[in-house]
């Protein structure tokens, strides 16, 4: 049934149940002018917004409606992960065309309840418009992190090592494979359609005392790159230290393209980067998921990497950039 059909007020009544996971932070939910909730003692909040548009930052042809709302809300709680915080509620919009089927809305929101519910963020409200065009849903996010103890890009400091999380590149394997239909490429798909945020990586790194923290949402390179410009620092990794998946090595082959292009320039994988004291090394080379790929160095705010035949390559903040002229 088409969304023109239902209403908005009805299919809001339709959606609105099972969105509080966290009762103990709400005094009011959906239903009012305004939700209530309350806070800790002795936090800082963190609140973020993030918007997906149908056909630039998702595309039906490569993912399912479920898959929509679960990338949605993996973006938003990757944002917290990157600060070392704690998600706590979510506020959504949708503009949708009055021709869309409820059934494709419904689903959608079905994805974001699941990783809602996954990471114990209550849905506290939002609003559903028409619009002449494609979809466009936008999330604000808010979390909660020890006071003082936010995890800034500033934070670099000369001397500290470089790491990331899991593998780099993933989503954007995925999403290649998908769009030449090849076969295979399971793991990179589901990256793709289904990323996980790091929450609770990025909570422990922040327990240990990493100095600063981005998350990959627009590439290794540019993230790198804010590292760098927001804490006045170089950086130089190891171009065969950046950890890349079978698959994505795979698919450059096939391509004949440059695998680690993939990470650097790929993005969506909402992974983490940082930047730590070399005390904590030991620590960290004992943690899953963590990859040390190289070093912050005093001197132009330049974020360079060395390949395997030692030659030194200057990485540019090209990742993915909504207002870039190509």
């Amino acid at each position: 049934m088409q969304l023109k059909q239902v209403g908005e007020f009805n299919f809001i009544r339709h959606i609105q149940s099972d969105t509080v996971y966290n009762p103990d932070t709400v005094i009011q939910g959906i239903g009012d002018d305004c939700a209530i909730y309350n806070t800790s003692e002795h936090v800082d909040q963190l609140i973020s917004t993030d918007t997906m548009v149908e056909g630039v930052h998702f595309s039906f042809h490569y993912m399912m409606p479920y898959d929509v709302g679960y990338r949605l809300m993996s973006a938003n709680l990757s944002d917290i992960a990157a600060m070392g915080g704690t998600p706590k509620q979510v506020v959504l919009s949708v503009a949708a065309p009055d021709y869309i089927d409820t059934d494709i809305l419904a689903e959608i929101y079905r994805g974001i309840k699941d990783q809602c519910k996954k990471y114990g963020v209550n849905i506290l409200g939002g609003d559903t418009v028409r619009i002449e065009g494609p979809m466009v849903w936008t999330v604000t996010i808010i979390g909660e992190v020890p006071q003082g103890c936010a995890v800034l890009r500033s934070g670099a400091q000369i001397s500290d090592v470089v790491g990331v999380t899991n593998y780099l590149g993933y989503a954007a394997t995925g999403l290649s494979a998908l769009m030449y239909s090849l076969d295979g490429y399971t793991m990179t798909k589901i990256g793709h359609q289904r990323p996980e945020p790091q929450v609770f990586l990025g909570q422990r790194l922040r327990d240990l005392g990493v100095h600063s923290m981005n998350d990959i949402s627009d590439g290794l390179a540019s993230e790198l790159n804010e590292i760098a410009s927001a804490s006045s620092v170089s950086i130089v990794i190891e171009e065969k230290a950046i950890p890349l998946h079978a698959e994505t090595y795979a698919l450059a082959e096939h391509l004949q393209t440059n695998p680690v292009d993939y990470a650097l320039y790929g993005g969506e994988d909402f992974q983490l980067v940082f930047t730590a004291p070399k005390s904590l090394v030991p620590q960290l080379q004992d943690m899953d998921g963590i990859s040390l790929i190289g070093e912050v160095l005093s001197g132009p705010t330049v974020v360079q990497m060395v390949t395997p035949d030692k030659t030194v390559k200057t990485i540019e903040a090209k990742g993915y950039n909504h207002f870039h002229e190509s």
